[in-house]
């Protein structure tokens, strides 16, 4: 997206796009701002510009409409970590349901059952999550990207971080303005589990030993603990232990532990309904065969096997392959779970023809070219479909029906309020003739 001159346009806002973005046409362009809602004259200053379309943020409202609300954080609509804080929360999810519904029917897809929507916690709810650092002069920020920008915002605190971690940041911040490689710093990830948390630095030169020792009082005084990034995910090394990052699903009787560059559901009390949701819908009887694509540490397949599956899962990154064996052993499933490392996006690979029920949580790229191949398993009568990308799920329901499926029931998780990110779970059944 290509950077333009600031203007300033006043429009009327005519509708709104699913993540969040009012749209409205100005002297024949459309334009699409941050903080505004169908029905309101804006004010509004234009950042962006990219194919013909202008993007910008709303200054002023004129006439607000109905479901306008004020945002809980001071920071809004400048910094990018949320954009729908000025909205009525009910309107977020019926934003979301009905973007997952027109893009059901654009692919020429109907199903049975539309679920109620699955509401979360307005605000600390979010568990991982990537920050910026820059360096002002002396200054060091630490936040989110700034609307339609790289630039970093400046934040004091956070609504959307969980309490553990939202509450250092402050600190952090204090702790990283003086380091001697503070400008060299352009991110660090935050992830917290039930009972620990962690930061993981990202440095593009060797740090010192004083800044080392800095950033290791940091954790000891703070109870995280602090990893560094010299280079890529398979570069973090721990600097500062602090306690075992782990999640519990109660229901299951299990925890999971994980790393800091393992995939996690960012939002803990919304995964917890999920799975259950999932299991619950997946129905697997005893000793039923289920595959668990795109399975990650296990999230989804120790719980289907405390339920008396018995659970093959799959995944690309050895690493994840490995904490799921280790989180089945210290479950006492191991004798229920398989995983292994595998490219789901091969040609050649398949089901085996004996799965009885498949499990499918795939990256926002959607189950890839070989699902047709998966369905075709002769013994599969059902699949739980989880998804973060409305789109790709849509295309993908398209070649269940075109394999003889037809989705039961769909339904949104809002794993991520106030913003246009929703997640998804369908769950399609062998129709008649398939």
């Amino acid at each position: 997206m290509a950077r333009r001159r600031v203007r300033d346009v006043s429009l009327r806002v005519d509708s709104l796009e699913p993540a969040g973005l009012g749209v409205g046409q100005f002297e024949g362009r459309t334009v699409k701002v941050r903080n505004g809602l169908p029905g309101e004259r804006v004010q509004a200053r234009v950042l962006k510009r990219y194919r013909g379309e202008w993007f910008g943020e709303v200054q002023a409202v004129e006439d607000a409409a109905a479901d306008r609300v004020d945002p809980p954080c001071a920071a809004y609509p400048r910094c990018g970590g949320c954009s729908m804080q000025h909205m009525a929360y009910d309107s977020q999810l019926a934003l979301k349901q009905q973007g997952l519904l027109d893009e059901l029917a654009a692919n020429d897809v109907t199903t049975q059952t539309v679920r109620t929507p699955v509401a979360s916690a307005r605000l600390h709810y979010r568990r991982k999550a990537r920050l910026g650092v820059r360096c002002l002069g002396d200054e060091v920020l630490l936040g989110f990207r700034e609307s339609f920008s790289s630039r970093v915002a400046r934040l004091s605190d956070c609504k959307t971080l969980v309490h553990p971690v939202a509450r250092l940041l402050p600190r952090l911040r204090a702790t990283l303005q003086g380091l001697e490689a503070k400008a060299s710093i352009p991110q660090v990830e935050v992830v917290a589990g039930d009972r620990a948390a962690a930061f993981v630095v990202r440095h593009l030169e060797p740090l010192s030993s004083a800044d080392r020792a800095r950033l290791a009082e940091f954790s000891r005084r703070h109870g995280v603990a602090v990893y560094l990034q010299p280079r890529g995910y398979d570069e973090i090394a721990l600097l500062e232990p602090a306690g075992t990052l782990d999640y519990a699903l109660p229901e299951f009787g299990v925890a999971l532990q994980f790393e800091v560059a393992d995939f996690i559901q960012a939002n803990a009390a919304l995964n917890v309904m999920l799975v259950s949701a999932a299991v619950i819908a997946l129905a697997p009887e005893p000793e039923e065969k289920v595959w668990d694509l795109f399975c990650g540490i296990g999230n989804f397949s120790l719980p289907l096997a405390r339920r008396g599956a018995r659970v093959t899962g799959v995944e690309t990154a050895a690493s994840a392959i490995g904490r799921a064996q280790a989180n089945a052993l210290r479950n006492g499933l191991a004798g229920r779970c398989e995983f292994h490392a595998g490219d789901l996006y091969d040609p050649e690979y398949r089901v085996p023809g004996d799965a009885h029920l498949l499990l499918l949580d795939p990256p926002r790229t959607g189950a890839g070219p070989n699902l047709v191949n998966w369905l075709r398993a002769p013994s599969l009568r059902r699949t739980v479909y989880v998804s973060c990308n409305p789109v790709t799920f849509a295309q993908d329901a398209r070649v269940f029906l075109e394999q003889g499926f037809v989705l039961k029931e769909v339904g949104i998780f809002d794993m991520f309020p106030q913003t246009g990110h929703v997640e998804t779970l369908g769950v399609f059944t062998r129709g008649e003739g398939g």
